[in-house]
């Protein structure tokens, strides 16, 4: 059983020149050959998008590495004739790697070269659908890094599927109803999620339904209308009766 006492975090152990895909705050091994009985110096480097010179040993002083660059201090760990550890990836930590190994001799001197490429990602969050006008639907999500948004269309019967790129979803046509389901799907290379289903039938009440609703629209302030234009008549008329009986007590 494995127990994580303080941080447990996901391990990667890289392939040779392979690109490795990993997620913010796991750790990535790449592997270094072991070569006994030969005098050697394994030198890590990161070679783009900047190109830093990480980590070096050699086997004649075997008990640390003589050089670690100060930005890796806490995070890269060396097992001779093992791995190179780096860990907890953040997103900058992308980039193509080289692990060297120097062979030293009196007579000859030979190198051998293992690159990786390293891409670190974010995962993404669960996908929020909100409801605009028009039943026009949008997708958001709160983390990730390079997403990809798209809707999936989904018949009744599990049958036909339709799917559409981008965040927003027009679907002015109500008809469709609950017919048909919609999930918004984001992914990147090391994480996937999934809205909750959204049928049309969730946003027809803010649209007009039917002739009668339609005229209700126009209904409604012509009968607010006409009750200020009457007030306004009464008012008026009340006013005139006031000022004629002024004058016929004089």
């Amino acid at each position: 059983v494995l127990q994580c006492m303080t941080v447990c975090r996901a391990m990667t152990t890289a392939s040779l020149n392979s690109v490795i895909n990993l997620r913010v705050g796991d750790d990535i091994r790449f592997p270094v050959d072991s070569h006994s009985g030969v005098k050697y110096e394994v030198t890590f480097k990161r070679k783009s998008p900047v190109n830093i010179k990480i980590l070096a040993w050699n086997s004649e002083r075997p008990e640390k590495p003589y050089r670690i660059h100060p930005h890796y201090t806490h995070r890269v760990q060396f097992q001779p004739g093992g791995f190179i550890e780096i860990q907890n990836a953040v997103l900058v930590d992308g980039g193509e790697y080289e692990v060297q190994a120097d062979y030293l001799g009196s007579r000859l001197r030979s190198n051998d070269y293992d690159r990786f490429e390293l891409r670190v990602f974010e995962p993404v969050s669960q996908p929020v659908v909100a409801i605009g006008r028009d039943c026009t639907l949008n997708c958001s999500y709160a983390r990730g890094t390079q997403v990809t948004c798209y809707w999936k269309r989904q018949s009744a019967d599990g049958v036909g599927s339709s799917t559409f790129r981008g965040a927003l979803l027009q679907r002015g046509n109500t008809s469709e109803l609950g017919i048909l389901t919609y999930t918004c799907i984001v992914e990147n290379p090391i994480s996937v999620e999934i809205s909750e289903p959204f049928t049309l039938g969730q946003c027809v009440g803010d649209r007009p339904r039917g002739p009668r609703n339609y005229w209700m629209v126009f209904l409604a302030p012509a009968v607010s209308l006409a009750t200020i234009l009457g007030f306004v008549i009464v008012l008026g008329i009340r006013r005139e009766g006031g000022i004629v009986n002024s004058k016929v007590n004089r």
